[in-house]
């Protein structure tokens, strides 16, 4: 539980000179019983969730659960659920007490049809439907959803909606030994790409933040990276050096055809464009890509698209 603690100076019940008072705010008198002002209580929200969060870069409060309960194959190759096959959310304080939360979960069609409505009734708001792949089976939707306010009915509301899909609500992926080495030199893709990026769940991520700072303007906050402020490259090994890459560009609008063209020169795919959330300035698109063959060739792909949005090389 966060808790900011104030201190109050008490008043002396006795009358006492100038002098006296000088000494006594010179040496910080304070209440033995100090005030508390409110903050989020964590706790409640990891009881509402049915298992605990897990604080990240930014303030961020986050939680993340694998599709493992389903077997998608894409074009022709089987993903894993690294491969953003998740539902998941992540909360960041705005004013004592208060959050904003924003995340999303593929879901099969039938999913999405129980999913929505029991996140509308408890005021979470959905701010996108759409595909993330081309060619999947079975056909999954990614519905993205915001949400304002005290956490724990947020996190409670979440958990209901998410209890009426497949999704294994009690798994923790941190125990079952996903952060393993995988076959993929991933020094290489991170000089090509001039980005570091880790290993999730058997695939490769590469989170590069986006230029300009995004603001969340119903919230009146500046999003991290993890909140939908940055371009996900995802990496799942195939073996012998080769490589599916899905993921998502976020752009401004004038960065969204340069973005195309450079991936498209490079044999990927360009998939979906998009919105994924509803308050944000600048205004944010994001393009979701595929392909499949050589992890350098792909990555220089990549890179080429991250030019087009400024990304920097570290």
């Amino acid at each position: 539980m966060t808790i900011r603690t104030a201190y109050r100076h008490r008043r002396a019940a006795t009358t006492v000179t100038f002098a006296a008072v000088l000494g006594l705010l010179t040496a910080g008198c304070t209440s033995s019983e100090p005030e508390q002002s409110p903050g989020v209580n964590w706790d409640a929200v990891n009881r509402a969730l049915g298992m605990p969060l897990h604080i990240e870069d930014g303030g961020v409060h986050a939680i993340e659960w694998l599709r493992t309960d389903l077997h998608v194959v894409n074009a022709g190759v089987t993903l894993d659920p690294g491969m953003e096959l998740v539902a998941e959310a992540d909360f960041r304080e705005t004013t004592p007490g208060n959050v904003v939360m924003i995340g999303e979960a593929a879901l099969t069609t039938e999913e999405l049809n129980a999913v929505g409505p029991r996140l509308e009734q408890g005021g979470v708001e959905i701010t996108a439907i759409h595909k993330h792949l081309q060619d999947e089976t079975p056909r999954l939707f990614a519905l993205h959803y915001a949400a304002y306010g005290d956490p724990a009915p947020i996190a409670r509301t979440l958990r209901e909606a998410l209890a009426r899909t497949g999704i294994p609500l009690g798994q923790s992926p941190e125990v079952e030994g996903d952060q393993a080495p995988i076959d993929l030199d991933t020094t290489a893709i991170d000089t090509i790409l001039g980005a570091t990026g880790e290993v999730e769940h058997g695939t490769y991520h590469v989170r590069v933040p986006v230029a300009q700072k995004v603001t969340e303007t119903r919230a009146d906050v500046t999003l991290p990276p993890q909140m939908e402020a940055s371009t996900l490259l995802m990496f799942q090994p195939l073996g012998g050096g080769k490589v599916a890459i899905n993921g998502d560009f976020a752009m401004t609008a004038d960065q969204v055809n340069p973005v195309i063209a450079a991936l498209r020169s490079h044999d990927i795919q360009v998939i979906e464009l998009h919105n994924h959330m509803l308050h944000e300035s600048p205004r944010l698109f994001y393009l979701h890509f595929w392909a499949t063959g050589d992890a350098a060739i792909l990555a220089q792909g990549l890179r080429a698209g991250l030019d087009q949005v400024r990304a920097p090389r570290r």
